[in-house]
């Protein structure tokens, strides 16, 4: 009877993970809709960049180039932000990153105050702070997920793409740490696509199962300039494509991603716990093979989300400036403004790739 038991848990679980992947489809297909009628709902999601500094030096980011800027809001200016944020109508979450949020001394008493608010916070980080301890606290102060990157299995060639001598062996002790005790947080794992590991995308998605993760999210390569800090730009830089024939991260074995693409369909059909989107799945190989297609897709980035940068700027998306500045404006407002509708407008005839990316989805 208790094996039964396993069982039918399992299999439940698993029919709500294919329900999941079957609602971010139609998600991202409600989301076509509505662009095409020009209708703006709330955002569902707010993510806070709350700093630009890190302790990583990743070959597929720029933000290290320049140090974290001393005027980056303190925890009292958070505070009025994330009584504004919590304010706006149907919001459920937000996704605290930077730089490497962790970098931030007041990082706690920022969630416990979200927390207050009933937002439920999932945390994206490089993981290397990540032990029993900091675990512990992140839980205690409330945090309901935790994301960390991971790009290989393989040592040598995760830590080469984080730029981070022994960060691979972090990761690892931070999914032991996770695993020691019982836990209400959830852990989920982050890759990015490269050529160096186009391989073992289903090895990661299978070893996030084996390890009892909460799951695994993979995301396209982007320009370094694509994470940009705020400090220094208002905006994304400017890239010419020839980055891609320049930049050998760039995936050229496309046979092999169709492949692992295929694979990771089927893995997630049979209730794996992969988070992207199906159709996000479908098009890597189109990004990686056409680029030059990709920008016939509608970017989806603007209606959903909004973004707000270590020094409370409001953006619906990083190619475009601040439409203004969560400490003095309410958020609703900038949401609905005459800046928002302009950058609507014109992101419909934008051609940079990173409509590609997981944030445009």
């Amino acid at each position: 009877m208790e094996g039964m038991s396993v069982r039918t848990s399992e299999l439940l679980y698993r029919s709500k993970e294919i329900a999941k992947s079957l609602r971010r489809d139609s998600l991202q297909a409600a989301k076509r809709t509505i662009l095409g009628w020009g209708v703006v709902p709330p955002p569902l999601r707010v993510q806070i960049d709350i700093t630009d500094g890190c302790n990583f030096c990743c070959p597929t980011c720029s933000k290290w180039h320049t140090p974290a800027s001393p005027r980056e809001l303190c925890l009292t200016e958070w505070t009025t932000i994330l009584e504004r944020i919590a304010a706006l109508p149907l919001l459920g979450e937000i996704a605290v990153t930077g730089g490497e949020p962790l970098m931030r001394a007041d990082l706690l008493p920022f969630v416990a105050q979200a927390k207050r608010h009933g937002l439920r916070v999932v945390l994206i980080s490089n993981g290397w702070f990540l032990d029993r301890v900091k675990l512990d606290a992140l839980e205690a102060a409330g945090v309901d997920r935790v994301t960390v990157s991971l790009n290989s299995l393989q040592p040598q060639l995760h830590d080469q793409t984080r730029g981070k001598p022994g960060s691979h062996a972090r990761i690892l002790q931070c999914i032991s740490a996770w695993q020691a005790v019982p836990r209400v947080m959830e852990l989920c794992l982050a890759t990015l696509v490269m050529q160096s590991n186009c391989g073992e995308l289903t090895s990661l998605a299978r070893f996030a199962r084996e390890q009892g993760l909460t799951g695994i999210i993979f995301q396209v390569l982007a320009p370094p300039e694509a994470h940009y800090a705020f400090a220094v730009h208002d905006r994304m830089p400017q890239t010419q494509r020839a980055w891609i024939a320049r930049n050998p991260l760039w995936v050229t074995d496309l046979s092999e991603l169709r492949v692992q693409v295929h694979d990771l369909l089927q893995m997630q059909g049979q209730g794996c716990h992969i988070h992207n989107a199906p159709s996000q799945l479908r098009n890597f190989p189109a990004y990686y093979g056409r680029p030059e297609d990709i920008v016939k897709l509608p970017c989806l980035g603007t209606l959903s989300r909004l973004y707000v940068d270590p020094f409370g700027d409001a953006r619906l998306c990083y190619g475009f400036p601040a439409i203004g500045n969560v400490l003095h404006d309410d958020p609703r407002r900038l949401w609905k403004g005459t800046a928002a509708r302009q950058i609507r407008t014109s992101s419909r005839k934008c051609d940079r790739l990173c409509r590609m990316l997981n944030n445009n989805q």
